[in-house]
């Protein structure tokens, strides 16, 4: 196991409470990312379902619940970050929280929660080629875990995958919205109207 690295619920019921993150294993939405983005979903959150895919040491749904989500679920298939993930869950005190161990990509076919905001931060592609696993997301069953009204949320690198300004656009959602800090951007999305 690799040394451990801190990063710190920003606001809401647990603000300053130090998140545990396993060092070198996972790549945390850094914390202005984090800030900016719930800066934008403030109006909606309240009593909102979260679904956190690729939640590595659970800092985004982890946040959510801070800011006053009614619940948050979030997946990742590493054993270890599912770990750490709990045992933050726990020590926050952070009440309406679970995590589960899937392969986020699997967990999506089966699931049947409805879900208010659905968020990604899967492993970057970084170079031509590379896999895009948002890409793999974006089908019509991650249609029905989001409420009408919901948004799908997606972290990726500038220039690939979905970060490209090219390959972005899927067939029955819209892109609403996007943010760029640095190399890593945002994008929001809602499902077309049918």
């Amino acid at each position: 196991m690799g040394s451990l690295c801190f990063m710190r619920i920003i606001a809401g019921k647990a603000k300053g409470y130090n998140i545990q993150v396993p060092q070198g294993e996972v790549r945390p939405t850094q914390d202005r990312v984090r800030e900016a983005l719930f800066n934008i979903l403030h109006p909606i959150l309240e009593g909102a379902r979260i679904l956190d895919l690729f939640c590595g040491s659970g800092s985004v749904g982890l946040e959510a619940l801070s800011r006053g989500a009614a619940a948050a679920r979030m997946v990742d298939a590493s054993r270890h970050s599912c770990a750490m993930a709990r045992k933050n869950l726990e020590k926050s005190k952070l009440s309406g929280g679970s995590v589960v161990q899937s392969d986020c990509l699997q967990f999506v076919k089966r699931d049947a929660g409805k879900y208010d905001i659905i968020f990604a931060d899967p492993p970057y592609a970084k170079a031509a080629g590379d896999r895009d696993m948002i890409a793999e997301l974006m089908t019509d069953r991650l249609h029905e875990l989001l409420t009408d009204n919901g948004y799908f949320i997606a972290e990726a690198q500038v220039g690939y995958g979905v970060g490209d300004i090219h390959t972005r656009e899927f067939p029955g959602w819209e892109l609403i919205d996007e943010r760029t800090y640095g190399k890593n951007t945002i994008l929001f999305y809602r499902k077309q109207p049918s």
